[in-house]
């Protein structure tokens, strides 16, 4: 099957505009009739007019009130084409649709028995024909008809009009939206929904009517997903200024959905696991990722809804600007340091592999086969970064002014990346013209360090050289504008004066080193003793370092530095330096022993009462299996197993006493408290528990044991489940079946029982236990929550999924195939656990091609999967 690529060169703007639709759905139980009233106008004059449509059954099509004729109109598979239509004119269409039978969960699909529509990015194309485009914005009329009894809750965009009962057993709900907004935040609920309500008056006085629905019986866990609401709604309107401008706002919670959560304007639409939440269904980290995404789906009405994309290749403009925006508010509702450590983590364990692997793509893509496949961390996170680098060069109050300007400049239309950077740089009067190089110039870009201090002189040089190594369709790059935040330390840790001309300092009073060239040395003056450099501090800018700074200064930083980021950075680059020798004496089957001064360095952190417990815990944290896949040059699972477990250990085994003492001091201290100081405690108490069951000592799993049995929430359940599960305990199975017989009947919390299983390192037969949880009566593989906690998260397990003894690619392979006959964008999220391909041995590469090749010559694979398979084969 051929399959054509778009480009962003070719875009062209609109040939029509669309001055307001009417939507009349009338929904039954095996089918569903839309009728769609446009009020259109040419802008181009003589334009055929083209509309998207797919898997449509086309009823009637009416210009002005009078019926086409087949022969005055085309209808391909995809498309319904009107070759001559008037300068202006209302156009009526009549569908049909079959939301029950429609597996892709795009558009109008049926879940559960609840009616939902997911139209991002071209959902609404299997609606009705239409201009399915952002750029096409217009104003939305919705009227909904459904049976009473099975669908009391009749849902749309804006304010609710009225309802009527038509005295047939049936009623319809007339909605309004009065904000101009394309196709794609179209969104539509009906069902029989439980429903918490609460209200929120804004700075100006308008009072908002808050509804959050969910299944019945489940309405009494949304009450966090409300409380995060409410809070992102205060933050953006202290921060940003930004007001909620309709009546209504509204939360649903649905089982089978692809993403995480959708933003159509004043109905978002949530996958279920992001909104339940209560102590006894949902860990810490649940909590945290529910108020996380709820402000940025709350977030989104301003900047991706009131402005929005021109087209999909400008998709970072709305989403790496809300991820930015729910970080920053992230932070301020728990602690900055900590937040900014997790969320660069996750940057590098997933973006920069995506930027070193084989569908590597820029922040704003110049070609693809689906759109679909823009929704990436490149776009979303490392777009994120671009707009922290903005703010990290103007200053927050610079920001905030540039933020302004691009509202004023931009509030009701559809824009560009350029349209935002002109809008943040031209007010601060910065050029950012080098900048925008971040946008179209696609992987990481390296930062080598070289230092030299000249005593007799009382001077230090630092040297930057900036480099980025050849991507798809890139091989070479121009330099990037970069800026690396940085200080210099005494001996004492004490900041030194920092006597440079080219240093600056933002409206924040970070020091600030703005590096546009290749390779550039500064110089500062009046430094008495060889000072310690603290570079990239706060991680400022998405860049690898090499910097071959001595264990002395590390482990100096690790201790001294005043920058939170860096201390752990430095924790970080020890432990990958660790680890990188270690992995290669087991490669050669050498004896492994852990360098004393690294494990006394941990030590020392684990017994220091001073530091908070949060950070502590990320101190403690060694350096994931996904970031030593992309540092080292090959991935060989085994050896990275070696290492890791052997550094664990050792810490575990030099530290036992005091692990214990740890876990000991914040056990059961408030179970059920949602504070972010308590979950600091937990986590580190669990961190101290992980540990030390390292030492599989019986005293210890049967410490695991009670936890599990005892545990007063999720947070200390899951820990000691996914502890066992990962064991060859005689506790192991017992618990795994009562988890199970727990909550085998909820659909979000039964997942964490698949992850647990799919994540385990240490037990060898995991391929096995995942396959036959396929086949298991909870598992349904149309269910993309089921897919992603069990295959997913069995894909990112590097070490068994990697495993050399077992045809893991083949199975996997298999399941790809299968998911992707129904719902092409989970089969496509499935496929980038190819993109290492690359890293693997020669007799792993090759099993990995095998399979690769295998699906890619399946006639009937969908484009969101061949784009991906096909570029871990060019590479």
């Amino acid at each position: 099957m051929k399959q054509e690529k778009i480009y962003l060169k070719d875009y062209k703007g609109p040939a029509f505009s669309v001055d307001s639709v009417h939507l009349d759905f009338n929904l039954n139980e095996d089918f569903c009739r839309v009728r769609a009233k446009s009020a259109i106008k040419q802008l181009t004059a003589g334009s055929a007019l083209h509309l998207n449509g797919v898997d449509l059954k086309l009823i009637a099509v009416k210009i002005n009130g009078q019926e086409l004729q087949p022969t005055e109109y085309q209808v391909t598979a995809e498309e319904l084409i009107i070759p001559s239509v008037p300068a202006s004119f209302t156009l009526e269409i009549e569908t049909q649709l079959e939301p029950q039978n429609n597996t892709s969960l795009e558009g109008l699909y049926k879940s559960s028995g609840i009616f939902c529509t997911q139209c991002e990015a071209q959902g609404f194309r299997k609606i009705t024909y239409f201009f399915d485009r952002p750029d096409v914005m217009t104003s939305y009329s919705v009227t909904i008809e459904a049976d009473k009894k099975k669908y009391p809750v009749l849902l749309s965009n804006g304010d609710r009009i009225k309802t009527e009962d038509l005295g047939n057993g049936r009623h319809k709900a007339y909605w309004s939206d009065p904000h101009k907004k394309p196709c794609y935040l179209f969104a539509l609920v009906a069902g029989d929904l439980g429903v918490i309500r609460d209200t929120f008056t804004t700075t100006s006085g308008r009072k908002v009517n808050l509804e959050v629905y969910a299944s019945h019986g489940k309405q009494d866990r949304c009450w966090h997903a409300m409380d995060s609401l409410k809070k992102a709604m205060t933050w953006d309107q202290d921060v940003y200024g930004l007001e909620y401008d309709l009546n209504d706002y509204m939360i649903v919670a649905i089982d089978d959905f692809n993403a995480g959560a959708m933003e159509n304007k004043g109905l978002n639409i949530f996958n279920s696991r992001l909104v339940l939440a209560d102590s006894s269904s949902a860990t810490d980290t649940d909590f945290h990722s529910i108020e996380s995404v709820v402000a940025h789906e709350y977030f989104h009405n301003w900047t991706g809804n009131r402005v929005t994309v021109a087209n999909w290749f400008q998709l970072s403009l709305k989403e790496g600007l809300t991820v930015f925006r729910d970080q920053e508010f992230s932070a301020d509702m728990t602690e900055r340091a900590v937040q900014r450590i997790e969320d660069v983590d996750a940057l590098r364990a997933g973006q920069f592999a995506e930027d070193a692997g084989p569908n590597a793509h820029p922040v704003r893509p110049e070609s693809c086969m689906a759109v679909d496949n823009f929704f990436t961390m490149t776009i979303y996170e490392k777009g994120s970064e671009l707009i922290r680098m903005m703010q990290t060069i103007v200053g927050r109050k610079g920001f905030r002014k540039g933020m302004d300007e691009y509202f004023r400049r931009h509030d009701g239309q559809a824009v560009t990346t350029e349209d935002f950077a002109a809008a943040i740089s031209e007010p601060n009067g910065k050029d950012f013209s080098q900048f925008k190089r971040w946008y179209n110039q696609s992987g990481t870009p390296v930062v080598s360090v070289l230092e030299k201090f000249d005593a007799a002189a009382g001077e230090y040089h630092l040297t930057l050289e900036q480099s980025c190594p050849p991507t798809p369709n890139q091989p070479t790059k121009e330099p990037f504008h970069v800026p690396l935040m940085m200080g210099l330390l005494d001996k004492n840790g004490k900041e030194l004066a920092l006597n440079c001309e080219h240093i600056t300092q933002n409206t924040d009073g970070k020091h600030l080193i703005e590096l546009k060239d290749h390779k550039k040395t500064f110089v500062f003056k009046g430094i008495k003793e060889r000072p310690v450099l603290s570079i990239l501090r706060e991680f400022s800018a998405p860049v690898n370092l090499h910097w071959e700074a001595s264990e002395d200064d590390l482990y100096f930083l690790m201790e001294k530095d005043t920058d939170s980021f860096n201390r752990r950075e430095m924790a970080q680059k020890m432990g990958l330096r660790v680890l990188s020798n270690l992995i290669a004496k087991a490669r050669k089957g050498e004896a492994l022993q852990v360098d004393e001064k690294y494990i006394n360095a941990l030590s020392a952190v684990i017994r220091d009462p001073n530091i908070d417990p949060s950070f502590k815990a990320k101190m403690l944290q060694l350096p994931s299996y996904a970031v030593l896949a992309q540092v080292e040059p090959v991935l060989d699972a085994e050896a990275f197993h070696k290492a890791r477990v052997t550094v664990r250990k050792t810490i575990a085994k030099m530290n036992k006493a005091a692990l214990l003492e740890t876990y000991r001091q914040f056990h059961g201290v408030e179970p059920k408290s949602r504070d972010t100081k308590v979950f600091g405690h937990r986590q580190l108490k669990n961190q101290a528990l992980s540990y030390l069951a390292e030492l599989q000592d019986p005293e210890i799993l049967e410490i695991v044991n009670k936890q599990y049995w005892d545990a007063q929430n999720m947070t200390d359940r899951m820990t000691a489940l996914t502890i066992l599960a990962d064991s060859q305990s005689e506790y192991r199975e017992k618990a795994l079946q009562h988890f199970h017989d727990e909550w085998k009947n909820d659909s979000v919390v039964i997942n964490k029982w698949f992850t647990a299983q799919a994540s385990a390192t240490s037990r060898p037969d995991v391929l096995k236990d995942v396959m036959a949880l396929t086949q298991h009566p909870t598992f349904n593989l149309q269910n993309p929550n089921n897919v992603y906690s069990l295959l997913r998260a069995f894909s990112a397990n590097i070490v068994r999924f990697n495993d050399p003894k077992l045809n893991v690619y083949e199975a996997y392979a298999d399941k790809i195939l299968e998911v992707d006959a129904k719902n092409p964008q989970v089969a496509a999220r499935l496929c980038s656990a190819f993109n290492f391909v690359q890293k693997l041995d020669p007799v792993m590469k090759d099993k990995a091609l095998t399979q690769i090749k295998r699906m890619v010559a399946a006639p009937n694979l969908s484009k969101n999967s061949r784009e991906l398979l096909q570029s871990a084969l060019t590479t």
